[in-house]
């Protein structure tokens, strides 16, 4: 087994993962609660917006000359593939005709699409299956069980590209699958109970996957806002004494890298959101006022695609929670628990932007 071959088996190794339920996975998916027509691009409007869409993804553009480079690199990837030729224009557009479905929020078509066409086309699918479960599953349980799925397949992915993170024209696609596969186990574990998080290693899941990306883009706006949110969600469920003494955790890691991450791309609102759940997950009542001040910000910014506009509505729908926890003097932790212990007993996904805040008196 060769080095980098090893490093990928160590990043995507997970342990105790949640069991998948095919009744669960095979549940109905529901619709984007907007009009999807303002999100259609046409491939060659997608080639031109790429660098804006991806300013924070970092995704490269599939091109014929990208995907013809990578299946050769990879021929486990090209094996995948359901057309198996070298008509590389056509897997192109097999690719953006996963990201033109993901980019209009028809995410259960994209992840059908990535799925019949294999390869690479399994990362926008991923994706969509990841941004749904967060944002518009209606069940907690069926947001966990389509992150598990999304959690396996990019391990899969990702010990099929095993790649070196000094490997010359390849760093792009190094970051683009720990961002994935970290992201996921991040939004699986924010909930979970500090003995189930343990268990399952979830800790150094995200850890190992935003450190491995860091070293490699230190300026990378996803990575910094994942390292730093998770850092925070450990200070949130385990305290800052617990949280330093068991992983490391410490309160200007969880909100020092988002300055970072605003100054290198200003505009996204999960970073403005992320940073202002930080704040109160790491200084609880004293940010009440900064936090409101982030949320707006995303909740004023523009939408260039599905998924910028879900960012946008769970910004939205955090800000009024934040609102009315604040005017009713209850203390955060108290809040964060009644939070948790109401999704948990009406088993609702509370990230769902179709769902109404949670709400406190």
């Amino acid at each position: 087994m060769d080095q980098a071959h090893e490093r990928a088996l160590a990043t995507f190794a997970q342990k105790a993962p949640l069991a998948l339920d095919a009744q669960v996975l095979d549940m109905p998916w529901e619709s984007v609660p907007f009009d999807s027509s303002s999100y259609i691009y046409t491939f060659d409007e997608i080639r031109q917006q790429w660098p804006a869409f991806m300013r924070g993804l970092r995704i490269p553009f599939p091109s014929p000359d990208y995907l013809k480079a990578r299946y050769q690199r990879f021929p486990a990837l090209y094996r995948d593939l359901h057309y198996q030729d070298d008509n590389w224009e056509q897997h192109s557009r097999n690719v953006l005709e996963v990201w033109q479905a993901f980019f209009r929020g028809d995410f259960r078509h994209a992840r059908e699409l990535g799925k019949r066409y294999g390869g690479y086309a399994r990362v926008p699918g991923l994706v969509s299956q990841i941004i749904y479960a967060t944002y518009l599953a209606p069940s907690h349980t069926q947001k966990q069980q389509l992150l598990q799925e999304a959690i396996n397949e990019m391990a899969w992915f990702g010990e099929q590209v095993a790649i070196l993170p000094g490997e010359e024209g390849l760093a792009a696609d190094y970051c683009m699958l720990r961002l994935g596969f970290g992201y996921a186990v991040a939004r699986l574990a924010e909930d979970e109970s500090v003995p189930a998080t343990l268990q399952r290693n979830y800790a150094a899941m995200v850890i190992n996957a935003a450190t491995e990306i860091l070293a490699v883009e230190p300026q990378h706006p996803l990575a910094l806002s994942l390292s730093a949110a998770f850092e925070a969600n450990v200070l949130r469920r385990v305290g800052k004494a617990a949280g330093r003494l068991t992983l490391a955790a410490d309160s200007e890691d969880a909100t020092q890298p988002f300055k970072t991450s605003l100054t290198a791309v200003p505009d996204l609102a999960i970073v403005r959101y992320e940073y202002a759940n930080s704040l109160l997950y790491t200084h609880q009542d004293g940010s009440a006022e900064q936090a409101l001040t982030h949320l707006q910000k995303a909740v004023d910014m523009p939408a260039r695609f599905a998924m910028e506009w879900l960012d946008r509505a769970y910004a939205r729908k955090r800000l009024q929670e934040v609102r009315a926890w604040r005017d009713s003097g209850m203390s955060f932790k108290r809040f964060d628990r009644k939070r948790r212990k109401f999704m948990r007993k009406e088993n609702i996904n509370l990230y769902a932007v179709t769902r109404p805040p949670f709400l406190v008196d």
